[in-house]
């Protein structure tokens, strides 16, 4: 399985995420994953929040006390150039937190900045 990612919005903001990803790419419907194709990056993408059972209480608790009730996508990814073109798209003005599932939870802007600021940065060797 290639890495993922969970982006984390609240509840209000969770539609015009997914909007906003089914339309940043060739956006297909699949069984387990849909797909995004983007140039030569290609995304599973997985609507329907079931990673939110996966989270441990204290997580949860973190992300309510920023975000109040929040919906979570979770987003397949084959390299950090393919996530970081896909995120500066999709999150322009929108609120969210982003899981890196390497043990943190960062705002969209921090990430953002941090790979602005160092587009080799990968969250997965830190």
């Amino acid at each position: 399985m290639r890495p993922t990612v969970v982006l984390l919005t609240p509840t209000s903001s969770g539609k015009e995420l997914a909007d906003r990803l089914r339309r940043a790419g060739a956006y297909q419907e699949g069984e387990l994953f849909d797909y995004l194709d983007r140039e030569t990056c290609r995304f599973g993408l997985d609507f329907s929040g079931d990673v939110i059972q996966d989270l441990d209480e204290e997580d949860i608790d973190r992300i309510r006390g920023e975000l109040g009730d929040f919906s979570a996508i979770t987003v397949e990814y084959s390299d950090i150039s393919c996530i970081r073109d896909l995120l500066h798209d999709v999150t322009q003005g929108i609120d969210g937190l982003i899981d890196t599932n390497y043990g943190e939870i960062l705002s969209w802007a921090e990430v953002l900045q941090r790979l602005d600021a160092d587009p080799s940065w990968d969250w997965r060797s830190c």
